[in-house]
């Protein structure tokens, strides 16, 4: 185990630091606890359903480490609770030599005028010149909160066609084989699920998203917002 005076020293002389220094030392730096009240207060809103899995806060999964993987899809769905020139980078991420470039996506908050990154994919809480030192962030895309909040609101208010594509026929007989008898039971509890889709352009708004969406709007915004995760974009 690392001790953390001694990562520090290699940082001090500019030494390559590996992947697990490089997680220790940022998981190392305390984070005003007011920092952490005024998010969770933000995103007390928020529930995220992986597959079906795992559900629960953006917060509780985020410690129990189950939302890795779903970058584009975590970082777009807390956004629409932050301010509206918060913002999310999508880059590379530079964490050792396993993995010298890693592709991913964080949120960008400002909180008594000092920036903060807020990574709940790969757990991290932190200053946004910590983040971004540490890993040599590499930004390829940005988008602001408003912008993804105006495609999110666009996206459920428009009017969706019947799907009877070939995948949307062949998702269906699966989930009927999968849930039987609990199948209409499934359809009820959907019907008020929107897909919400991205392309692949990484300064979009919704970038890559096929997540499901169930939502409370109130005078054009979003009070309350659950999201559900899949693997197929159905």
């Amino acid at each position: 185990m690392f001790e953390i005076n001694e990562i520090l020293c290699k940082t001090i002389y500019e030494e390559q630091l590996t992947e697990e220094e490089k997680f220790k030392i940022l998981r190392s730096k305390i984070i005003d606890k007011k920092v952490v009240e005024y998010l969770m207060s933000k995103l007390s809103n928020l529930h995220i359903e992986v597959l079906g899995k795992y559900d629960g806060s953006l917060f509780e999964l985020m410690y129990a480490e189950k939302l890795e993987g779903w970058c584009w899809q975590t970082t777009e769905s807390a956004i629409v609770f932050l301010n509206d020139d918060d913002y999310i980078e999508r880059g590379i991420l530079k964490f050792g030599e396993k993995t010298p470039e890693y592709y991913h996506s964080w949120v960008c908050f400002r909180f008594n005028d000092k920036e903060y990154v807020l990574d709940p994919c790969l757990n991290f809480l932190c200053e946004k010149s910590d983040y971004s030192k540490i890993f040599e962030t590499n930004v390829k895309g940005k988008v602001s909160a408003k912008a993804v909040k105006e495609e999110l609101l666009r996206q459920i208010a428009a009017p969706k066609e019947k799907d009877n594509s070939e995948s949307k026929i062949l998702f269906q007989s699966f989930m009927k084989k999968l849930l039987k008898d609990s199948y209409d039971s499934y359809l009820e509890q959907k019907k008020e699920e929107v897909i919400v889709h991205g392309p692949e352009d990484v300064n979009t708004p919704l970038y890559r998203n096929g997540a499901g969406y169930k939502t409370e709007i109130t005078n054009g915004k979003i009070k309350k917002l659950t999201v559900h995760y899949y693997y197929i974009d159905c």
